[in-house]
């Protein structure tokens, strides 16, 4: 039987101070989402409006260093600022690193939450990698619903040093 989080501080530590994220909410067997999760109805996106008009844009980041480079900005800031996201191709990174990149991320995921709490935002040994649930808990009315671990690529011999052993 999953546990019962009584309040929102309780809730808020196993998830967020502790390290054991939405993956920890997750693999104790809740059977239902956290209120603290759930978006009011005010700030939900209105399915109705968003049906019809729905398209995922497909941006070709080949044209980036061609004559398109200006379309293709555009598209980007356009996608990113109606919809939220968009589908990229032709990015030229290999398949192999991006099967690679699932297999770190599922072992660094996988870890007991003490190993990924080392790299919780406010003690991680490098100012470079971050682990975290919702960007900002402290101050969100509804937190995220995702667990992410985040790297600020500055050169290759930073990332090699930064980045959690685990996950080479």
């Amino acid at each position: 039987m999953a546990p019962i989080f009584y309040d929102d501080n309780s809730l808020f530590n196993f998830v967020v101070k502790e390290g054991n994220g939405v993956k920890g909410l997750v693999d104790l067997g809740l059977t239902e989402v956290p209120g603290r999760y759930i978006q009011p109805p005010h700030r939900r996106i209105n399915k109705q409006e968003v049906a019809g008009s729905l398209e995922i844009v497909t941006i070709d980041l080949s044209e980036l260093d061609g004559p398109n480079h200006e379309q293709v900005v555009k598209a980007i800031v356009h996608a990113s600022e109606t919809l939220g996201f968009f589908q990229v191709v032709n990015h030229g990174v290999p398949l192999e690193v991006l099967d690679s990149l699932k297999v770190t991320a599922h072992q660094f995921f996988g870890q007991p939450a003490e190993k990924k709490a080392v790299y919780l935002k406010e003690v991680s040994p490098s100012p470079l990698v971050k682990y975290g649930t919702s960007f900002v808990p402290e101050n969100e009315k509804s937190l995220e619903w995702k667990d992410y671990l985040s790297m600020m690529y500055t050169n290759d011999e930073d990332a090699r040093q930064s980045w959690p052993n685990d996950c080479k």
